[in-house]
């Protein structure tokens, strides 16, 4: 474990991490109260559900795009391109007092997001080789969940208490902090060699690690856009009105399950654990479809969030692992753009089913398609694997 935290004595290291957790805490901080915050403003949950997706479909048109940027030009000035239209974006939350207006900041936001998501794992993942490659990537994840579960735990009680509108001051405020930070306080990471022949983009796109990686990330975040966009709303239907408590159970977990995720997948290798990781999200979710209640929002948080912790992080070494540098950028923008998709189609679909059919059929489709995704994931990969090694 002390080798694990060794990586926070890299100067690169300790400005991503603190630029990072300033990013995701700012940006995150609003998530969780805004869908409520859009139907306190007369909004319906299919218009709500537009708006929420309005960030994905953006960031899916740029993303693959931004990893070919990340893999030319170099992950740094990426970064900070994508914190000042995060900057940009949530200012505009002061004005805006429409459907129109809500959906084209959520659009610009998108774009924000595609560029600094890209750049910053691509530069996280940069830091070092080998066992300290694999620390800063750990690390860096673990960051993304303590300013992730800080956020979602603090966002209601801070909304009901000083609204939306200090929110936003804040939410600007810290992602300010993280722009100045990488601006000086780090330095640009060296790009690969450029005389290297890149892999064309179709040949990575198809490679069996990239596509199943794909559907793996496409269901964690279509499920994490539904638990963040519609457990409130379900919540407050069923009248329980302290809807955090899903959050702050999901926060503790997601935190603990980040911490151990490098010795989870050295015991059970990054393919068994991804797939664990997906069917332990799985039971969060089908909990959620017997009924709502506070006790059910905490174990379903729990679950959801000990998955969740261990998913994005062995995807990542995955890509990391088994595709060359090179094309490290493109690889992991494709696998970040199909959770564009994931957020886009779940924030938009599910809009329509919770308003026409309830949210049993929402939760139901929900675990639905993440139990379709991890079978296709275990599928590709494992069986693809088991053959290899048959040869």
């Amino acid at each position: 474990m002390s080798s694990l935290f060794h990586i926070f004595k890299n100067r690169q290291f300790q400005s991503i991490a603190i630029s990072h957790f300033n990013t995701i805490l700012g940006t995150s901080l609003l998530v969780p109260v805004l869908p409520v915050f859009l139907h306190n403003s007369g909004l319906s949950e299919t218009q709500i559900g537009i708006i929420m997706g309005a960030t994905a479909m953006s960031a899916l048109i740029i993303r693959p795009w931004i990893g070919f940027q990340v893999d030319t030009r170099g992950s740094r000035p990426v970064i900070l391109l994508g914190q000042f239209v995060l900057i940009l974006s949530t200012i505009g939350y002061w004005w805006a007092n429409s459907f129109l207006g809500f959906f084209v900041l959520r659009f610009l936001y998108g774009i924000g997001q595609a560029f600094y998501g890209t750049g910053a794992v691509t530069f996280a993942s940069s830091i070092g080789s080998g066992e300290s490659n694999s620390n800063s990537i750990a690390m860096y994840t673990l960051t993304t969940m303590c300013g992730l579960g800080l956020s979602m735990s603090m966002a209601q009680v801070a909304f009901d208490n000083v609204g939306f509108n200090v929110l936003v001051g804040i939410s600007v405020i810290l992602i300010g902090i993280a722009f100045n930070v990488m601006k000086w306080r780090t330095q640009p990471i060296q790009l690969s060699v450029r005389n290297v022949d890149r892999v064309p983009f179709m040949d990575v796109l198809k490679s069996n690690v990239v596509f199943a990686s794909t559907l793996s990330q496409f269901a964690t975040s279509f499920a994490f856009s539904a638990a963040l966009t519609f457990i409130p709303l379900a919540a407050i239907d069923k009248g329980v009105n302290f809807y955090s408590l899903f959050f702050i159970a999901f926060a503790i977990s997601v935190v603990f399950s980040r911490v151990f995720v490098q010795k989870i997948s050295h015991i059970l290798g990054l393919v068994k654990a991804t797939i664990y990781a997906s069917i332990t999200m799985l039971l969060g979710i089908v909990l959620l479809m017997i009924t709502i209640s506070p006790m059910i929002l905490v174990l379903s948080g729990f679950l959801f969030g000990l998955g969740f912790g261990v998913v994005y992080p062995t995807l990542v070494l995955l890509l990391v692992e088994r595709i060359q540098q090179t094309n490290r950028g493109t690889a992991l923008g494709i696998m970040i753009a199909a959770g564009d998709i994931g957020t886009a189609l779940s924030a938009a679909i599910l809009g329509g089913v919770a308003e026409h059919l309830g949210y049993f059929v929402l939760f139901s489709t929900t675990a639905l398609l993440v139990a379709i995704c991890t079978y296709s994931f275990y599928s590709i990969l494992v069986k693809s694997d088991a053959k290899s090694s048959d040869n």
